[in-house]
């Protein structure tokens, strides 16, 4: 199809003000910054008549594409397949599993029957559906927990009919009560749960007791604008997340009587979270963070010596933000550490809390070439663990006393993940990747206990197949390219056995960066529909600031080093052009959400597409954006965020940051890509007003533009965690039929 026509000078209008903020700088003194759309940080009818004008005029936009609605179709389709997660056993000695049918909005929690392994939904029943607990499905699960005797069920809902927000209500049900529908009818969530409702919880976990009594969790104050825990008003808010505070609940009692454990005035920004000790659950480990940085705190407290609550005495074991520090387990006095202390790749150390001095004991030390990324302590006495190896997975066994015992599945490539429990002989590896829709192998530790050999003992549980798609129609490598300052970067190519490998292709190049999180394949239907559908090929760059390498490749995307990160990207849309992988003027690059807890980093797309040349990209589409880099800390969580971006407010940092903050530096002499900006009204993570404001400024800058410049505003639905199957669909259709009809791709015959 040839490209969607396009008018310029025709967006709905937007009032401009005088507001002028003033900045520190080191380098000049007093900065003013004019700030003309600040009025958009507010949730006002002004700002609701604005969003409602600019969806309409891109939706608008949308629907003149030819393909839209076969393309959804297609996704859809191919969506359709059955999904499942690993059993894991509960306290209550039944195995418990995460199901989809397919099109589900939200995933059930199953229950075997017994004991026995199950075989899935042939041996279960459903348990809780979340379904149940809206009409449109985008009420969703945010945390839960089970009791240690196995017989309380406490879940986090984001905020019960809410939409997509953080903030989340805990509720509690015994588990001899589930929620499912009977006889094919809807029931009431309310009616056979307990009394319980604790609210405003926000990045909590919950720490049940041993004695199953209560739990532990984080909260923050309460705030009148959420108004009941039924009504849908989360997330609207933009007032930042100050005073956490750590609570403890006993069941059956409201709320007020909650049990306050922990607060810091002098730090209103440090945050909690706790665990306690799995199998003698003598200890309670506190962590305390400031900020998204790997690096906390570490408290204990001996719960057989103290009382929870405030006067509760901890030994603060590790008193200063140097590293990171998770308990792993422990053996009596004896705690297992993963941390990245002296070892930027992380390493597993044991600390004995009966020795005075507190000596760090290296136990798995640091690899210099792979960084350990997932640790499991299983079956007793081995520790399972995964070392990521130039982005790929590697699988192995250890021993508590730090032996390596065996590889597991040495031959797959991709991205796996571990689950089980230190008194549960079974180990259950979930392997994925861009062709693999999902393998789920287990190993039985009783088994290789006796033999010492894993091939008696490894199976393959579960294969998920998929019904449109055909995975072994598409190949995936990896390549290594060259960015700006001659780091090599790796970057994984994704296409359809039939896409023309001549340098005619289109491509999709997604890309993260930040927060030492890493990007891994993952088999998306969404994308692989896309590709095949256009003849076009994915690339994903694993660009400095992510985690693939470890904390130094984290630290060289962060702060004075961002450019590093939009470098990386650049280059790699040079790198497919240059090498004929894609055409030149059709690679379309994309940023978006990876789910990650508190982490936000999607200016690269806003920040590439101001300093790339003239021409570099086809299109873009930048999701839940963090656009306005003077003022993300602060808004809701955006103050956390400063350890990767740097702090505005600080003379120093100011310097480094407003030259690349993608609101401030849109060049008025450039023609830009076509430009889908995607955001949500209830995101109370990167709030929608860096959109907003980013899409009133582009506008505003370059009404003259010849490619489109529009902003697509999700109502009801938040950051991305717990969104509905249907929703993503749209979600997918949207953007990449945006990619499609502004690129002219043609639909591809037999597709």
């Amino acid at each position: 199809m040839a490209p969607t026509p396009w008018t310029p000078n025709q967006y709905p209008p937007a009032r401009r003000s005088d507001h002028v903020d003033v900045y520190e700088s080191k380098k000049q003194g007093q900065v003013r910054v004019p700030d003309p759309y600040q009025w958009l940080e507010q949730n006002t009818d002004e700002t609701d008549a604005w969003t409602s004008a600019q969806d309409a005029f891109t939706r608008a936009y949308l629907d003149k594409n030819p393909d839209r609605a076969k393309l959804e179709k297609e996704i859809r389709a191919n969506t359709d397949y059955e999904k499942l997660s690993a059993p894991s056993l509960n306290y209550d000695g039944k195995w418990y599993w995460y199901h989809n049918s397919g099109l589900q909005a939200q995933s059930v929690l199953y229950r075997s029957s017994d004991g026995k392994l199950p075989g899935f939904s042939k041996d279960g029943h459903v348990f809780f559906d979340p379904n149940l607990l809206s009409d449109d499905g985008t009420a969703a699960l945010a945390v839960s927990a089970f009791s240690r005797d196995g017989n309380y069920f406490a879940y986090g809902i984001s905020l019960s009919a809410s939409s997509g927000s953080d903030f989340c209500t805990i509720y509690i049900r015994e588990t001899s009560k589930p929620l499912a529908a009977v006889d094919g009818k809807h029931v009431d969530h309310d009616e056979s749960r307990l009394s319980d409702e604790i609210r405003f919880v926000k990045f909590s976990s919950i720490s049940w007791t041993h004695d199953s009594k209560g739990f532990l969790y984080q909260r923050f104050p309460s705030r009148e604008s959420h108004g009941l825990a039924t009504e849908d008003k989360a997330g609207t808010e933009t007032t930042g997340d100050k005073d956490a505070m750590l609570y403890y609940h006993r069941v059956g009692t409201p709320q007020s009587q909650d049990v306050l454990v922990m607060k810091d005035a002098e730090h209103r920004e440090w945050m909690w979270g706790t665990s306690i000790s799995e199998l003698d659950g003598r200890y309670l480990f506190l962590s305390v963070s400031r900020d998204t940085a790997r690096k906390n705190l570490l408290w204990v407290a001996d719960l057989q010596e103290n009382e929870i609550g405030q006067n509760i005495k901890w030994e603060k074991l590790i008193d200063e933000f140097e590293a990171e520090y998770e308990v792993i387990a422990n053996d009596g006095t004896k705690l297992f550490l993963y941390t990245n202390q002296n070892a930027p790749k992380h390493k597993i150390v044991t600390i004995d809390l009966a020795d005075p001095k507190r000596t760090q004991v290296d136990l798995i030390p640091e690899e210099k070439d792979a960084s350990l990324s997932d640790v499991v302590v299983t079956g007793n006495d081995k520790i399972a663990l995964i070392y990521k190896r130039n982005v790929i997975d590697e699988i192995y066994l250890y021993s508590m006393t730090g032996e390596k015992l065996t590889r597991i599945a040495p031959s797959f490539v991709g991205a796996a993940e571990v689950s089980g429990r230190r008194d549960v002989s079974d180990v259950f590896v979930n392997m994925t990747g861009f062709t693999n829709p999902g393998i789920i192998g287990r190993v039985d530790l009783t088994s290789f206990n006796a033999t010492a050999s894993l091939e008696s003992t490894w199976s393959i549980y579960h294969t998920t197949d998929v019904k449109g798609l055909q995975p072994d129609e598409f190949t995936a490598e990896q390549v290594w390219y060259e960015s700006k300052d001659g780091t090599k970067v790796p970057m994984f190519i994704v296409r359809h056995k039939s896409t023309r490998t001549d340098g005619t292709a289109p491509a999709i190049q997604y890309g993260y960066g930040g927060f030492s999180i890493s990007i891994n394949p993952t088999f998306s239907p969404a994308i692989l529909t896309f590709l095949k559908s256009y003849g076009a090929v994915f690339a994903l760059p694993n660009i400095r600031g992510g985690g693939e390498f470890g904390e130094e490749w984290h630290s060289a995307g962060i702060k004075e080093r961002k450019i590093n990160v939009f470098d990386d990207f650049i280059a790699a849309t040079e790198h497919l052009v240059n090498n004929k992988i894609a055409a030149a003027g059709k690679v379309a690059i994309n940023g978006g959400s990876n789910g990650g807890k508190q982490f936000a980093t999607r200016l690269l797309v806003g920040a590439c597409i101001n300093i790339a040349p003239q021409g570099t990209f086809g299109a873009a589409v930048a999701e839940v954006g963090v656009m306005d880099l003077l003022k993300f800390a602060d808004f809701t969580i955006g103050k956390a965020w400063t350890a990767d971006y740097g702090d505005p407010h600080d003379p120093h940092d100011f310097d480094f940051i407003y030259p690349i903050s993608p609101l401030h530096n849109v060049p008025e002499d450039k023609t830009f890509p076509p430009l889908l900006l995607m955001t949500a009204d209830h995101d109370d993570r990167v709030v929608p007003l860096h959109s907003f404001k980013l899409a009133a400024t582009l506008q505003h800058v370059l009404p003259h533009n010849p490619h489109p410049l529009l902003i697509r505003i999700d109502k009801k639905a938040g950051h991305g965690a717990g969104k509905a199957t249907e929703k993503r669909i749209q979600d997918a259709a949207d953007k990449w039929g945006f990619v499609a009809q502004s690129l002219g791709l043609e639909w591809q015959n037999g597709s």
